[in-house]
């Protein structure tokens, strides 16, 4: 984010050792989001006993194909929309108040009464499960649904959740932003070649594996703060790569001078690095969250800069030489 020396020297390289440190990258990516979202999910655990513990969700026992709750009936677990705008009933009644799911008001629902389950949803419409068949189906009797057994419940599924979670993210961060990258740099590489002919492959898909990196970052910045846009990536990856292909390409002496890449500068970044991290898994609330984001990166951008003229400035002009 502060050398341009750095897109000269990297473009130079070989096209595999970008690939390893683009692997590498995404990768650590992915482990992260997949452990903020874990730590997330299995979070709902303590909420759960919780809720039991409050009296909040009766414990239900089903013996012999016959329910019985341990509470007030009917027990209205939801009762409204979700996200799609379907109306949803998930309720126990073992009173028979409550017989079956009222088809005019729901579009989707789960109901238990004293000897059946019922379910209603857009693909199968309405069917009736028989409590016996449940006996047959998890090979026990009686069925008890209590806090350990939700929570042992929920569990298992986090964990099958949070798996198919890390395969995607891999496959989303890892193989499609390749291909991404990989097609987006044969169009700059035909528009380099009208340029400059002879031009090879190397350099261009090099620079835009490293160019991917400032472009993760402002992104999440962007989209932390509340301006994320569809896009917004991809315009920030073409803006960095459109740098590092003329500090690579333009005959410029202020890009092409030879001089030491003071690598260590990169340290510069870590602290800004280990907030994101942390704001990845317990988020600061708006706005001193996304306001010490911003702060904090403008504050290792400027420093990146600085830290870069000043040894530029140094390096042209040493100690004892002539000004």
């Amino acid at each position: 984010m502060g050398s341009f020396v750095y897109y000269r020297k990297a473009a130079q390289k070989s096209v595999g050792s970008a690939i390893l440190f683009f692997m590498i990258f995404t990768l650590v990516i992915s482990v992260l989001s997949t452990i903020s979202f874990g730590v997330a999910i299995f979070s709902a655990i303590k909420g759960i006993q919780q809720a039991y513990a409050d009296g909040d969700v009766p414990e239900i026992t089903i013996s012999h194909s016959v329910a019985e709750v341990d509470g007030a009936q009917p027990f209205i677990l939801l009762d409204g929309e979700d996200a799609n705008g379907q109306t949803i009933l998930v309720a126990a009644d073992t009173t028979g108040e409550i017989t079956e799911i009222d088809t005019r008001h729901f579009d989707q629902g789960i109901l238990l009464t004293r000897t059946e389950l019922h379910f209603l949803n857009r693909q199968n419409g309405y069917q009736v499960l028989p409590l016996s068949e449940l006996h047959t189906l998890f090979a026990r009797d009686p069925i008890i649904i209590n806090a350990q057994t939700v929570s042992q419940a929920w569990e298992i599924i986090s964990t099958i959740i949070v798996i198919l979670a890390f395969i995607f993210l891999v496959l989303w961060h890892t193989v499609v932003r390749l291909m991404i990258i990989s097609m987006i740099a044969l169009i700059l590489w035909g528009i380099v070649s009208l340029i400059k002919p002879n031009t090879s492959f190397g350099p261009i898909i090099i620079t835009g594996l490293y160019a991917i990196v400032p472009a993760i970052y402002l992104s999440h910045l962007f989209s932390r703060s509340g301006f994320g846009l569809p896009g917004m990536q991809t315009l920030f990856l073409l803006l960095f790569w459109v740098i590092g292909l003329a500090v690579n390409f333009m005959d410029i002496r202020f890009l092409n001078e030879e001089r030491p890449l003071h690598l260590w500068t990169a340290l510069i970044g870590l602290p800004m690095l280990l907030l994101y991290i942390v704001d990845m898994f317990w988020q600061f609330p708006s706005p001193y969250g996304p306001a010490a984001l911003w702060v904090v990166t403008l504050l290792t951008g400027l420093a990146l800069v600085g830290v870069r003229f000043y040894f530029r400035s140094k390096d042209q002009n040493p100690e004892g030489s002539p000004a």
